[in-house]
């Protein structure tokens, strides 16, 4: 394989004049934070007011006084402010895309507040070998369903986002990664990183989490348009108070190639070390209950597990439209009742402009979780569905519409719960404000 058509295009890169298009072939990938489809667009301010119908069958939440209440079906109201889209610069691209609304459900004071999310990316080429991206994702909401890290247009792809929570919980949520990726060669390339974050929750009898890691790899590309590597990755998780830690030590072997323009594929496979120290309940022997007056007792625990890790994912992206489907097996900090979890994930997601006024979006998910300390909760599994239209009244009103339904399940428990949600709404887009153009 002849190595100068690639020297060329790198030395092509280095004397263009053209705005930069974020992380090459051999990075991390695209900025992809605020498009649309597969088009960059500037970036847009969006205000919106709407109805809403949840059924939460059953579910629970938490009360204006942070304990757990069982909920039930309600009509509310809500109102809400967007922002998204990508601003390219000569050696740079900053891409927004952040949802907030307020929700108002009569006679629910727990569900009501303010509920948001936001990715925010910055990309930047540093020199003529080095590159750098920095994704920040924070969340602040008390859903299980229009949790907005759940929309598909967001894309939240990081292992501690709480998206899995078992109850209706108020929770603050924020992380900050970045990679630097030094190209050797016209073939070679060094990836290293490192990234921080936290959960909490209003619950006191749910945990919270700090979480910090760092990852190291290199990349070599075989051709054109495929590239493999190897990573070694470490993640930390700390759940404060009584409750324990893990650290977990993984290393990946990683494979990526472009079909044409508009596929991109990607695989790895490797393993993971999990070291986890805590504390959980036990049954008491019964002649130490009869003293104790009690029939359980809290005993710490240390444990190391082994776990095979997995991915893979197949991604479309031509004008106005995307599709992307992946699979994964990673390692994640639970929900707050589960810790330290390994959990499968099977997912997909699309958007679809069909006509200049209308356009479609769609997604589901079913994922398996279980506490590698070997808990008596059992497995937790979450499968869900969301659904939304959007149509172009005029230049700058529109109208929304979004369906969202949820089922889970918690090992041999009886807390088996589903729900829906329903909300349509107007959408006002103002295109005189010049911000991002």
């Amino acid at each position: 394989m002849a190595a100068t058509p690639l020297l060329a295009q790198e030395a092509a890169e280095s004397n263009s004049s053209s705005s930069y298009d974020g992380p090459n072939v051999m990075g991390r990938g695209d900025m992809r934070i605020g498009l649309l489809g597969a088009d960059s667009v500037p970036i847009r301010f969006s205000f919106n007011v709407g109805g809403t119908y949840d059924t939460l069958l059953g579910a629970f939440r938490t009360d204006e006084n942070g304990n757990l209440a069982p909920g039930a079906g309600s009509y509310g109201v809500q109102g809400g402010f967007d922002v998204s889209g990508q601003k390219r610069f000569r050696r740079a691209i900053l891409g927004i895309s952040y949802n907030g609304n307020y929700n108002y459900f009569p006679g629910l004071d727990g569900f009501n507040g303010l509920n948001q999310a936001l990715n925010l990316g910055y990309s930047r080429r540093l020199g003529r070998r080095l590159e750098m991206n920095w994704i920040n994702t924070a969340s602040l909401t008390n859903r299980l369903l229009g949790n907005p890290l759940n929309q598909q247009a967001l894309g939240a792809d990081l292992a501690s986002a709480p998206v899995n929570e078992l109850f209706d919980n108020r929770i603050f949520f924020l992380q900050s990664q970045m990679t630097l990726s030094y190209r050797l060669s016209s073939r070679w390339q060094l990836v290293g990183g490192g990234n921080g974050g936290v959960v909490r929750r209003q619950a006191s009898s749910l945990a919270g989490v700090n979480v910090y890691g760092g990852t190291a790899g290199i990349m070599y590309r075989w051709s054109r348009n495929t590239t493999i590597g190897i990573n070694y990755d470490f993640s930390h998780f700390n759940f404060g108070r009584s409750f324990g830690e893990s650290n977990i030590h993984g290393s990946t072997v990683n494979f990526a190639r472009r079909i044409g323009r508009d596929w991109q594929v990607n695989a790895s496979v490797g393993g993971q070390s999990i070291y986890t120290v805590g504390a959980r309940r036990v049954a008491l022997d019964p002649v130490i209950a009869a003293l104790l007056g009690s029939t359980e007792g809290v005993e710490a625990f240390s444990s190391r597990r082994w776990v095979t890790s997995y991915g893979a994912g197949v991604e479309r992206r031509i004008r106005r439209s995307s599709f992307t489907a992946q699979a994964s097996r990673s390692v994640v900090p639970g929900n707050g009742l589960l810790l330290t979890s390994v959990i499968d994930l099977i997912s997909f997601g699309m958007t679809y402009t069909a006509t200049r006024d209308w356009s479609l979006n769609a997604g589901a998910s079913r994922s398996s979780m279980t506490d590698v300390s070997g808990s008596n909760l059992g497995r937790f599994d979450v499968s869900q569905v969301q659904a939304g239209v959007n149509r172009t009244l005029n230049r700058e009103l529109g109208m929304f519409g979004t369906v969202e339904y949820r089922t889970f399940a918690l090992g041999i428990s009886s807390f088996d719960r589903s729900g829906f949600r329903f909300t349509v709404g107007l959408t006002y887009t103002p295109t005189s404000l010049p911000f991002g153009r």
